[in-house]
């Protein structure tokens, strides 16, 4: 009988049981999923350039989100917007400036549509007949910023802040200079 006793198996004591309240390992990933896309925005958010407005006659060959803004054959901004202003009498194109380009956005800044084009001083703008067109910008030279600018309707002869001596010719016959053409000294262009 004292081995019957000892072959028998013991009861076991009963278990005492804890509830575990760790954070499962599979919450990791979405946590850093979020993390990351709160980074990418703020990140989105922070690097954004200025946001301008540019008064053109015509939005000819514009289009919102495509039409690029360049300086010196850089690009600097995009197009985001084209809308009729109030009055219908143009149209107003809202561009999102690179972040760097902020310091140099002053008040005379010049604003002007660069598409192909073919005239008595001859062929310009060709590199646009495959890219389409863009909106150059020439710097100024006042210290005052702006957000708002008034485009050309034709690039400028000289850029803002030139050096040299600017006239204005007068004539009393009929013939008539217009923009553009040469001055020309002693058989040679002046300007």
């Amino acid at each position: 009988m004292s081995q019957d006793l000892q072959q028998q198996p013991k009861v076991p004591e009963e278990a005492l049981i804890k509830p575990v309240r760790t954070l499962s390992k599979i919450w990791f990933v979405p946590i850093v999923a979020l993390f990351i896309g709160i980074w990418m925005v703020y990140y989105q958010w922070s690097n954004q350039g200025p946001i301008i407005t540019i008064e053109f006659k015509t939005a000819t060959g514009l289009e919102a989100g495509k039409t690029k803004i360049k300086t010196r054959d850089v690009d600097i901004g995009l197009v985001n917007k084209i809308e009729l202003n109030d009055d219908l009498s143009g149209v107003l194109v809202t561009v999102r400036m690179d972040k760097n380009v902020a310091p140099i956005l002053n008040s005379d800044n010049q604003f002007w549509i660069v598409s192909p084009s073919v005239s008595l001083n001859g062929v310009s703008g060709l590199g646009t007949i495959l890219s389409g067109p863009y909106i150059n910008m020439a710097p100024g030279v006042e210290k005052q910023k702006s957000e708002t600018f008034v485009a050309l309707e034709a690039p400028p002869v000289t850029p803002k802040g030139t050096p040299g001596l600017h006239v204005t010719l007068n004539s009393e016959s009929e013939f008539a200079y217009k923009k553009g053409d040469p001055v020309v000294y002693k058989g040679i262009k002046v300007g």
